[in-house]
């Protein structure tokens, strides 16, 4: 009983966390820039914008593949990871689930010429790099130990080909 709690809960914490943050948030954005102004809209702009979403869509299932046939690597926030996922997109950068999510509203805002979508994903991309730094690296210590410390000084945590950073716990 309990683990269905946790995945009833950890299904709604899937579909509402990311519909909030690419679907509801811009959407209550681009309703206000209406109000305020209007930026005409580029037919360039809004090809390389479906692009950079398509991408990072693409990128998030994925990611979210991988997890689930290494059998919830971590993609389910309330039942602890059992295997610590290192390959695919992985291998390149350590939270490329997160990187989806910017690229998706790097598309938008661009798609849509929001400034204030824009504004968003720095607010966003900000957040995610708190977040990161001081929860869920932290999280992922705790749960694979060596095996995580050994991933994160070979994996840099945002910039492919980047040095990795440290985990600070």
């Amino acid at each position: 009983m309990k683990y269905l709690l946790k995945t009833i809960d950890s299904g709604i914490y899937l579909f509402i966390g990311p519909f909030a943050v690419l679907y509801i948030f811009p959407q209550f954005f681009r309703e206000l820039e209406t109000y305020l102004y209007s930026l005409p809209l580029n037919n360039y702009l809004d090809k390389l914008g479906v692009i950079f979403m398509w991408t990072g869509a693409i990128l998030a299932i994925w990611c979210s593949v991988l997890m689930f046939l290494n059998k919830y690597g971590s993609v389910v926030p309330f039942l602890k990871p059992t295997k610590l996922v290192t390959s695919g997109p992985y291998s390149i950068v350590r939270h490329p689930m997160m990187q989806a999510l910017l690229f998706v509203l790097f598309g938008e805002s661009i798609t849509f010429s929001s400034p204030f979508t824009a504004l968003w994903l720095i607010i966003w991309a900000r957040f995610s790099c708190i977040y990161i730094s001081r929860y869920e690296d932290p999280y992922l210590l705790d749960c694979f130990g060596e095996d995580y410390k050994k991933y994160a000084q070979k994996v840099p945590r945002w910039i492919p080909g980047s040095r990795p950073q440290p985990i600070k716990k």
